[in-house]
């Protein structure tokens, strides 16, 4: 593993089992996450993105066995995660973090935005005087732009882009090294969304943060990334730099999303590939390529034969014979 390497995942799959049976043959399961490896650079922004089902949001839970991985391995800063015991898990959320979608969920609606974020302080801090950790509090609320008399109050009382600020608190609050960032604005308004991005971005230069940032929005995703990952059907179809995917895409996935995008004038738009074809079913994906069903460009031999990740240009991989 590179020494600026923060993040290295190597073949990681994570299957669900839909029906159990003591034949494993005969068990039936989704494909959640598929044999994905790519690494992540300290100080880097990766962003992550396909169509709802792909196994975004999997994939990041996985990355942090909130949910456990069925294989692979999982390297932070050199170490195996894989091989950790729940006491070396539980050390480990100090430096790696978690920031779901909806933050109104993602907090306990009975305690007040001070227990909320001296929290994980309370956890792992019990040297700190409670006069440090409401001093800590106070701090961590007027980073993400929000007063400090709001500590007081609790989660309903905010709107959804403040309880966003308030959730990005609570997540900096043991000054990790990495964050997963799941959807984390798309339920918020445009305005508000790009003040939360530049919060974010903010961030990241402060405490020298990584991000694995998650979104369905290519938008976000191209603003804030300095590289992107797409995924279908839990299979990594490209990665790139941000402004090499979006100038020279290659898979053809990829050009079918980022067609489907308005570039500022809606009649400046990249050529947009309809795509046909049904989306196939996760419990019985094809021999082949996953996206050989709806690949205007497919042949007999991507229906028959799975395309491994492979460079297609300068730090730019992709799945696909043809690319």
């Amino acid at each position: 593993m590179a020494n600026d390497q923060i993040l290295s995942v190597e073949h990681l799959c994570k299957h669900f089992v839909l029906k159990k049976s003591l034949n494993k043959e005969k068990q039936v399961y989704v494909k959640a996450v598929d044999d994905v490896s790519f690494t992540v650079s300290k100080g880097e922004t990766l962003g992550i993105v396909g169509e709802s089902g792909c196994g975004k949001s999997t994939l990041g839970r996985s990355l942090l066995r909130l949910w456990e991985p069925t294989s692979g391995d999982i390297y932070f800063n050199g170490e195996n995660i894989m091989s950790y015991d729940s006491r070396q898990l539980r050390e480990l959320r100090k430096d790696m973090q978690y920031i779901f979608q909806d933050p109104y969920s993602s907090m306990n609606p009975k305690m007040t935005i001070r227990d909320i974020i001296v929290e994980p302080l309370d956890n792992f801090h019990k040297e700190m005087s409670s006069k440090e950790k409401e001093d800590k509090v106070a701090h961590l609320l007027d980073i993400v732009g929000l007063s400090p008399d709001v500590m007081n109050r609790y989660p309903h009382e905010f709107s959804g882009g403040q309880r966003q600020r308030i959730v990005i608190a609570r997540g900096i609050a043991l000054n990790p090294q990495l964050l997963v960032c799941d959807e984390s604005v798309s339920a918020l308004d445009v305005s508000v969304q790009a003040q939360i991005i530049n919060l974010l971005q903010k961030l990241k230069k402060q405490f020298n943060l990584t991000y694995l940032f998650i979104s369905h929005d290519l938008r976000v995703v191209k603003f804030i990334s300095d590289r992107i990952m797409v995924l279908y059907l839990g299979q990594i179809m490209e990665i790139a730099p941000s402004d090499t995917l979006f100038s020279d895409p290659k898979h053809p996935y990829t050009r079918s999303l980022i067609g489907s995008i308005s570039k500022g004038n809606p009649r400046n738009r990249q050529e947009r590939v309809i795509l046909e074809g049904e989306i196939p079913n996760p419990m019985n994906l094809p021999k082949g390529c996953p996206f050989s069903t709806r690949c205007p460009v497919a042949t007999d031999k991507c229906r028959e034969q799975k395309p491994l990740l492979r460079p297609v240009g300068e730090n730019q991989y992709a799945s696909c014979f043809y690319a």
